[in-house]
C-alpha cells in the first residue's frame, strides 16, 4: 500500500469516526501490532540465517521486506492517531 492510499484510508476512517460509524483506534492497539511485527521480523531473520537454499532465502527476504513495510506503516499510523487525538 502506498502512502497516498494509506492517507486516503485514514481520511475515510476519520470521517466514519466523526459520524459514529467506526470505533476509535487506540494507540495501544497499534503498539500491540508493532510488537507482533517485531517478533515476526526476528523469527524471519533467524530462519533466514539458518536457510541455505537460495529460493527459500529469496522468499524469506521478500517476507522480511513486507514485514518492515508494515512496521513503517504502523509507526506512521501511530503518529497520525496521536496527532489527531491531541
Amino acid at each position: 500500500m502506498e502512502l497516498e492510499s494509506a492517507v486516503e484510508k485514514l481520511d475515510k476512517y476519520f470521517k466514519r469516526l466523526k459520524k459514529g460509524k467506526a470505533q476509535k483506534i487506540k494507540p495501544v492497539h497499534v503498539e500491540k501490532i508493532i510488537r507482533k511485527l517485531e517478533t515476526k521480523e526476528q523469527l524471519l531473520q533467524a530462519e533466514l540465517a539458518e536457510t541455505e537454499r537460495e529460493s527459500k532465502r529469496h522468499r524469506l527476504e521478500q517476507k522480511l521486506k513486507m514485514v518492515r513495510e508494515q512496521q513503517d506503516r504502523a509507526r506512521w499510523l501511530q503518529k497520525e492517531i496521536g496527532a489527531n487525538s491531541a
